[in-house]
């Protein structure tokens, strides 16, 4: 243990004893938890309202509160909220009634502090451009904070997942132009700058240094997913100061701070960025971290890393997550997010983005050999915060009436959190929580064939507005969450495809002898009859989701001695369980 970990230890070992001494059960197989990912500084802020304002940089701090007041600026949104760990905590009863089993929240370290403009826009509300891996960043609170918000997770059986940036620390170009710090208490100071970056005891550098290169220069005129692993590792993402994670005292710095976060009440980690560190250290980093977790007596962590546009079709991102023994690493598969954005936008799709549920069957048996039988254990979403919002997406491909909107989102509520991965459901999307018009007001224009290239930052990160528990979305998530954390059919079962046309999928999700049906349906309503034997009795079956919807009502399962009938209202959905 390095000497800054233990100052460290010393420093927080009160705050981080209650999250220590809570017993909770945590032998449940994680594939039977739903994951549900908040952006701190926009999920919900402390009451009475009070937000943290810097006293050397007040203007981080937005003067409104757009919580309870639109706020129209994009420069408004490019500030803090006051959204907070109190906040969180205020809402722990919330995500407990949703059926959460693990909250990740975005990177909670202190990020540069001040509201600057150029290319690095605005402040670190985000949390991705850390300064101080050792410090709380003070618009979410202090390390008793974070301590209690992890007491509160566990006494709720539900596991806190940080996210943690391992590939840069903030940019190089505006702020504090890569300085790094490496003290809870006094500003001392590990890198200078990305310019003044050197490492007195062996003569590296502590950040990449390669943008001079031909390699760099041609990967700035083209997307990421087109690198080589060359350039992956060694050019720079956008204007962020890369670590040189090679650099023995950088790493252990790292490392030392992943460790510092276990102690303090994290149970597992989102990986930012993970495409873009020297893979050695990402395994490095990991196997770290789960040693760590032994000694202080817990199970492994589940540690997922964003690797963007991963999954079937991304080469490069299976080859990372098909050696699970090196990297011990799943990753978040972009691929099927954008396929059950795709599916649920029907005949409102461009032609080039037109996705049938045979395409999306096809993509759902493919996962499986693609992930080698391991994408049962990959995240799975809908959307995040570095994507359009779907049911912003939906509207701004033609789908006018909210009422649609809203069933088309269930629909893809409904897969997500019934195909083989772990869920994640991104905040407010069981509130069907959305922003139509800032990007256009503040001069930004959509196209459907572009669609799923705009991510709609910062907009697409809005402030939650209501806490409704009766959503239809709410009350899906809810009831299947529930399933999944009963039936392994779901959590780990086999996909079993049972019939699939150009608008209605139906599948079965298998372990032993569970059995769960799925079925959804975007088109007109529908009755589809297959042969043979699904494995359920004769009789009939109206499902889990009959009172979710008006729609879903009529829905029903009708299994006969030599074939069953599958009965679907247009823009509906079937659960039945056995």
């Amino acid at each position: 243990m390095s000497k800054r970990l233990k100052t460290l230890h010393a420093a927080v070992f009160l705050t981080i004893l209650s999250a220590l001494t809570v017993t909770w059960a945590q032998s449940t197989d994680y594939r039977s938890r739903t994951i549900y990912f908040l952006l701190t500084d926009r999920f919900h802020a402390h009451q009475p309202f009070n937000p943290y304002v810097d006293p050397e940089h007040p203007n981080a701090t937005n003067v409104e509160d757009c919580f309870e007041t639109l706020c129209p600026a994009e420069e408004q949104w490019r500030k803090y909220w006051g959204g907070d760990i109190g906040g969180v905590l205020d809402k722990l009863d919330y995500l407990r009634d949703l059926g959460v089993g693990a909250v990740w929240l975005t990177p909670l370290m202190e990020n540069v502090r001040a509201y600057e403009g150029g290319t690095a826009y605005g402040t670190g509300y985000h949390g991705y451009w850390v300064q101080n891996y050792d410090r709380v960043n003070a618009h979410f609170g202090q390390w008793d904070d974070v301590s209690a918000l992890s007491s509160g997770l566990h006494s709720r059986s539900m596991r806190y997942m940080q996210d943690i940036t391992l590939n840069h620390s903030n940019p190089l170009d505006n702020h504090v132009f890569g300085r790094l710090y490496q003290s809870q208490f006094a500003d001392d100071v590990l890198i200078p700058s990305y310019l003044d970056d050197y490492d007195s005891a062996t003569g590296m550098r502590y950040y990449k240094h390669y943008e001079w290169t031909q390699a760099c220069k041609s990967a700035k005129t083209k997307s990421d997913s087109e690198w080589n692993y060359w350039q992956l590792h060694h050019c720079l993402l956008a204007d962020l100061s890369g670590y040189n994670q090679h650099d023995p005292a950088l790493a252990a710095y790292l490392i030392d701070a992943g460790k510092l976060w276990l102690d303090a009440g994290v149970d597992d980690f989102r990986l930012d960025a993970v495409k873009f560190p020297f893979p050695d250290f990402i395994s490095s980093f990991t196997h770290e971290m789960i040693s760590h977790s032994g000694d202080l007596g817990r199970e492994d962590p589940y540690i997922v890393g964003e690797w963007s546009g991963g999954g079937v079709g991304d080469e490069k991102s299976l080859r990372f997550a098909n050696r699970y023994d090196y990297f011990r690493t799943d990753i978040l598969d972009f691929s099927l997010a954008l396929a059950l954005n795709q599916f649920i936008g029907g005949s409102y799709e461009d032609a080039s983005q037109l996705k049938s549920a045979a395409q999306l069957d096809s993509l759902l048996q493919q996962r499986v050999m693609a992930f080698h039988g391991r994408d049962t254990w990959q995240g799975t979403f809908i959307d995040n915060h570095d994507q359009i919002r779907t049911m912003v997406r939906l509207q701004k491909i033609g789908v006018q009436s909210e009422t649609e909107r809203e069933r088309r989102m269930d629909l893809a509520t409904v897969l997500l959190m019934t195909v083989r991965g772990i869920p994640i459901i991104y905040y407010g999307d069981e509130q069907y929580l959305a922003d139509y018009t800032l990007a256009e007001l503040n001069g930004y224009t959509y196209s459907k064939p572009s669609i799923n290239s705009f991510g709609d930052d910062p907009f697409n990160r809005p402030g939650m507005k209501s806490w409704d528990e009766n959503t239809p979305a709410f009350q899906i998530i809810q009831t299947l969450a529930a399933l999944r954390q009963k039936s392994e059919a779901i959590s780990k079962g086999s996909y079993a495809p049972i019939y699939a046309d150009q608008d209605v999928l139906i599948f079965e999700r298998v372990w032993k002898d569970q059995r769960v049906l799925v079925a959804v349906n975007r088109g007109a309503s529908k009755p589809i009859t297959v042969a043979g034997d699904l494995g359920f009795p004769a009789g009939r079956y109206g499902g889990l989701l009959t009172d979710v919807r008006y729609v879903n009502r009529m829905n029903r399962l009708e299994v006969a001695a030599s074939s069953s009938t599958i009965y679907l209202n247009g823009l509906s959905a079937l659960v039945v369980a056995k």
